[in-house]
Parts: structure tokens; sequence; C-alpha cells
């Protein structure tokens, strides 16, 4: 091996090893529809070294870390993470998400978003989630879904990123 395969090789690990792994890849998202308020209370929840490792790879000069405090650049890097990765149809018309913010809890990354729905609206739902799935090869995604007595789970992963599903009239 020449000198200078073997320091890529070294860079390499060196970079891998910077990651800090777990066995399980997993985020959930609940999604509520609470009727008596016209909304869909969306909380998703993600390891936190996920969403860090995901930071380091995408901008290697970044300093954001997840913090107690309220931090501005995080609330814009979940805003853009959540509108990039996270899409409500219902009736086919794709719904606009507010995201309201996050918290910290032990070693997982809550964040809160909502989005207006009328109890009239809904007869078919659309979600897709791709959240880490292209960063993270064994990434799954679950999806919790609950509206009126019905409660409904879906797994997504890289190759399901979207789920369809119609409610009786």
């Amino acid at each position: 091996m020449s000198l200078t395969n073997f320091i890529i090789l070294l860079i390499v690990q060196l970079g891998i090893i910077d990651y800090p792994t777990h066995e399980f890849y997993v985020s959930t998202t609940s999604l509520d529809f609470v009727l008596d308020k016209n909304e869909i209370q969306i909380t998703s929840q993600f390891f936190i070294d996920d969403i860090e490792n995901l930071i380091k790879f995408q901008t290697p000069n970044n300093t954001l870390i997840f913090e107690e405090t309220y931090n501005e650049d995080t609330n814009l890097f979940l805003r853009d993470f959540i509108d990039k990765n996270f899409k409500i149809s219902i009736n086919k018309k794709t719904r606009k998400l507010l995201y309201l913010g996050y918290e910290l809890k032990d070693d997982l990354l809550v964040v809160y978003s909502e989005s207006k729905v009328s109890n009239s609206d809904v007869f078919d739902i659309e979600v897709f989630n791709s959240f880490l799935v292209n960063f993270i090869e064994s990434q799954k995604n679950i999806v919790h879904l609950k509206f009126k007595n019905l409660k409904k789970s879906f797994l997504l992963t890289s190759l399901n990123k979207t789920f369809q599903y119609s409610f009786e009239k």
C-alpha cells in the first residue's frame, strides 16, 4: 500500500470514528388531529446524535449543537429540515406546516409543528417522510396517525417514504 493510500485510509477512518453510532436508527412522528382546534399537531422525535452527525456531514465547519437554551440557528436548521423532509397532503392538497419549536429530552430531540385543517376536509391523507433516510441507510421512520377514535401506524424507509390512508366518509 502506498503512503498516499494509507494517509487517505487513515483520514477516512478518523472521520468515521468521529460520528458515534448506535444500534437502531429510528424516528417517530405523531400526527394528532385535534378537530376542535382545527389543527393537526405534529410531534417528531429523533436521536440528537443522528441530527448532529447530519449537520457535521452537511456543513463540517458548523459548530451548531443542541442545547437546552433557545438558539435561533437551531430553529432555522430544524425549520428547514422539517420543510424539506416532511409533507402532508389532504384530499390531494399539500398543507402548509408551521414549525413551532423544539425541546431536548435526555438523548432525544423533540420537534413540534402543526397544520390547519377542518373536520369536514379530511377524507384522504398522504404523508411524505424522508427524515434522515438519505444520510443513514438503515433509517426507519414510524408515523403514528390519530384521527377521532382511529389509531394507525406506518413504517417508512428509504425505499418507501410515503403512505396514503383514506378515512371513511
